[in-house]
């Protein structure tokens, strides 16, 4: 499984060296209204590339957050009935009755 995802992450890193290579041209890039700046396209692109990492990230924030307090909560739950568990495993120490011989005066 190791050796597939190596190789299919080299496939993606060879693409995008493919479009680094083939995508010299410059292209003007309006980031406010009136104001340009002319940038390889292959600089837009990672640019744009980058920015959706970012909200991806902020989207899946609050469901990282939801399942790390679910996490903590099932590991308290488990810990509780292990604990529990335990105490119902380990024998409960009672006194022996005294044998006959012992409680019998010797003569």
């Amino acid at each position: 499984m190791k050796l597939i995802s190596t190789i299919i992450k080299i496939l993606i890193l060879l693409v995008f060296l493919l479009l680094a290579i083939t995508n010299t041209h410059t292209v003007s890039f309006f980031y406010l209204p009136g104001q340009n700046i002319n940038l390889p396209l292959i600089v837009v692109l990672f640019g744009a590339f980058i920015i959706g990492i970012v909200f991806g990230m902020f989207a899946l924030f609050g469901r990282l957050l939801s399942l790390r307090s679910e996490n903590n909560r099932l590991r308290a739950e488990v810990k509780k009935h292990a604990h529990l568990s335990e105490k119902d495993l380990t024998p409960v120490k009672t006194e022996t009755p005294a044998t006959a011989s012992e409680t019998t005066p010797k003569a």
